[in-house]
């Protein structure tokens, strides 16, 4: 079998043990866009809040993100295959430069292979009675991203690759900070020093702004947060169905948490997003929408894990299945927000 695989198991595995004891500090899930194409453009993830870093502090996490593949749709003169996973390893860094900005980065480390968890999504949309992605009658754990349409074959990707993806530059500015309800205005910068011939990067540069906002003690409650994000992307070309794509996307993101002990933190998170591109093809031409649930576990003062299962809601618009695992260090217990 080969290293990446069992890699890919591990990370199940211990993701799915973590999440059955619970799975803190009131702060979104990660819940990035892993799919094979759309996840090489700049879309903010939930964990882009309010809690900003203090004025010259650092803070950091790292998390890894594995998402299984499943789309075979063949739609007037388009053709996609999503046969495969991808796996995505990523750090980000903020930094306080004042009380009320901080500045940050993103830099991703992204794997498409074969894998080895076919049979185990299969189970799981099983047990729960979810429709899959549609690659019934293929082999399992292969690995196939193609696409064609009437002018001939776009792309064809059958081998496994890794590699450094796209680097992306963050910022928050504080809006509001009130008992309650804060809020954030969130920028982000996408640079393409990802290779786009291998779908580790898009080849374009893109932009984002958007709006964070948190509540404590939902409906009253103080066991329960809530939080919701909504964000503009400008997409600039990608190298790939650079006549395709569009070049502005809308993401909205909402979640609550439930506080079950004091360092258990529950949590439930949707996320909708406009379609990727210009296409008959639903994967790239619907509106995507996925849930993630999971939690928080504090570790210390300043460290937190982070576990996590994502699962497509809007049948054929995101990965089938994705299982995360990551840890955050943030320099109080109120900085905890990427």
């Amino acid at each position: 079998m080969p290293a990446r695989s069992q890699c890919s198991q591990h990370l199940v595995l211990g993701t799915c043990l973590l999440a059955a004891f619970a799975a803190t500090a009131a702060e979104p899930l990660p819940d990035p866009d892993n799919g094979a194409i759309s996840g090489t453009f700049h879309f903010s993830d939930s964990t882009e809040g309010t809690s900003l870093v203090p004025k010259g502090r650092h803070a950091f996490s790292m998390y890894a993100i594995t998402s299984s593949h499943s789309t075979d749709d063949d739609a007037g003169a388009e053709a996609l295959i999503l046969d495969g996973e991808t796996t995505k390893a990523e750090f980000r860094y903020r930094y306080g430069l004042s009380e009320r900005l901080e500045v940050g980065l993103r830099l991703p480390y992204v794997w498409h292979e074969s894998g080895s968890l076919d049979s185990l999504i299969e189970n799981w949309h099983d047990a729960f009675g979810i429709p899959s992605g549609g690659l019934d009658g293929r082999d399992n754990d292969r690995l196939e991203f193609s696409y064609r349409d009437a002018t001939g074959t776009q792309f064809n990707y059958q081998r496994n690759s890794n590699g450094i993806g796209d680097l992306r530059l963050i910022a928050g500015w504080r809006l509001t900070d009130g008992p309650n309800h804060r809020s954030a205005l969130r920028f982000g910068l996408k640079l393409p020093t990802g290779d786009s011939d291998t779908l580790h990067g898009s080849g374009g540069t893109d932009f984002s702004i958007g709006i964070a906002g948190d509540w404590k003690q939902l409906f009253g409650y103080s066991r329960w947060t809530g939080f919701y994000r909504t964000h503009v992307t400008f997409v600039g070309k990608p190298d790939l169905l650079a006549e395709r794509y569009n070049d502005i996307i809308g993401q909205f993101s909402t979640g609550a948490g439930y506080q079950l002990t004091s360092s258990i933190e529950l949590r439930l998170q949707a996320v909708v997003r406009s379609a990727t591109h210009d296409s008959t093809i639903e994967i790239l031409g619907q509106d995507a929408a996925w849930i993630t649930f999971g939690g928080n576990i504090r570790l210390s003062d300043s460290y937190e894990l982070n576990v996590a299962v994502t699962e497509d809601i809007n049948v054929r618009s995101a990965p089938d299945v994705s299982f995360l695992i990551g840890l955050r260090y943030s320099p109080d217990s109120d900085a905890g927000s990427e």
